[in-house]
């Protein structure tokens, strides 16, 4: 399911620029701090009504209840339509995209768009019993379709376009890369690239989670060797081009490597762990890099729960998804 959606291109060439060891430096990022995530994540406060997190420490943070999403655990009548684990979320305009994953079809999920100026006159009631059995206006509902763990649905506004990776549901590392492009109508793939990388000789694994900035490079990060890598790629109509910053960082933010966003506002890449985000400016991983210590900003959290995604709304303000219940939660600042 999933892959006779989409035309897949096969790239043959290496889509990673070959760099030594030599070129890349380590960030010593001491503001940061390691948070474990707990065996079991924490509920909402109030999920019938408005939630706060608050920053702990680091850069002062607060963020309030936005949106509560649907709960339902068969939208339309359909079992593997569960609405309960989003995993993902992005604007487009006046739209919210929200991918989910099923815990019921491992690997395999669907992506309902929102229409925020309806749904901002929806009550709560309205919200909850939506799309048990009919349609509403506003919201859209995707077919089923292959999308690996499902954390990495991001928008690209130069392009108008929304891409996903298709990793494993477990997230292991695979020999080859599978990006695909979201049909923002048909909401589930029109194209997919399917790629490889190596450094060397030297497997380099697919990204988890994803962003763009303005101009229309993709980004994503991981841990190799107990230290942050952030990768910048270009996805074309039947290729990708990856790179390698030149920048390591030495401290991660926690135990999963939940999302990464970026503010077309300040320019900045926010690295998400669970109750904890480290940002950087964008700007200085190009080329060789010139990062310092002093450009990251750290803030932490203690509220227990999952921090699935992080996008931006049109004034600068983070929108951050959430779990239990699923909700998307603004921030009461610019940044």
């Amino acid at each position: 399911m999933g892959s006779a959606f989409a035309a897949t291109y096969i790239q043959k060439s290496n889509a990673l620029v070959q760099y030594s060891s030599s070129s890349l430096r380590t960030i010593n990022n001491r503001n940061v701090q390691f948070v474990k995530a707990g065996s079991n994540y924490n509920w909402s406060n109030n999920p019938n009504g408005t939630d706060t997190i608050k920053s702990i420490h680091g850069t002062r943070w607060v963020f309030q209840t936005k949106y509560l999403l649907p709960t339902t655990h068969a939208a339309l009548g359909k079992s593997n339509h569960d609405m309960t684990n989003p995993q993902a979320a992005t604007f487009a305009g006046k739209y919210l995209f929200v991918l989910y994953a099923p815990h019921r079809t491992v690997g395999k999920g669907f992506v309902v768009r929102y229409n925020t100026s309806q749904l901002n006159k929806m009550s709560f009631k309205t919200i909850q019993n939506a799309l048990t059995d009919k349609t509403i206006p506003g919201i859209k509902v995707g077919p089923q379709f292959t999308i690996g763990h499902g954390q990495s649905l991001a928008y690209d506004r130069k392009h108008h376009s929304l891409w996903m990776w298709r990793d494993r549901a477990d997230m292991k590392p695979t020999a080859t890369s599978t990006i695909q492009r979201i049909s923002s109508a048909k909401l589930k793939p029109d194209k997919a690239i399917r790629f490889s990388m190596n450094n060397r000789g030297a497997m380099v694994p697919a990204g988890h989670n994803l962003t763009f900035d303005r101009s229309g490079h993709a980004y994503w990060w991981g841990i190799s060797g107990n230290k942050v890598k952030i990768y910048r790629g270009i996805f074309g109509k039947r290729s990708v081009k990856v790179s390698l910053t030149k920048q390591l960082l030495a401290k991660r933010t926690g135990t999963h490597e939940q999302a990464m966003g970026y503010n077309p506002h300040n320019g900045r890449l926010y690295l998400v762990s669970d109750d904890s985000i480290q940002t950087l400016p964008a700007r200085k991983t190009y080329g060789h890099g010139s990062l310092k210590p002093s450009d990251i900003k750290y803030t932490r959290f203690h509220s227990g729960r999952e921090f699935e995604s992080m996008t931006f709304d049109a004034t600068g303000h983070a929108m951050l998804l959430t779990n239990r219940n699923p909700e998307l939660m603004r921030s009461t600042s610019r940044y």
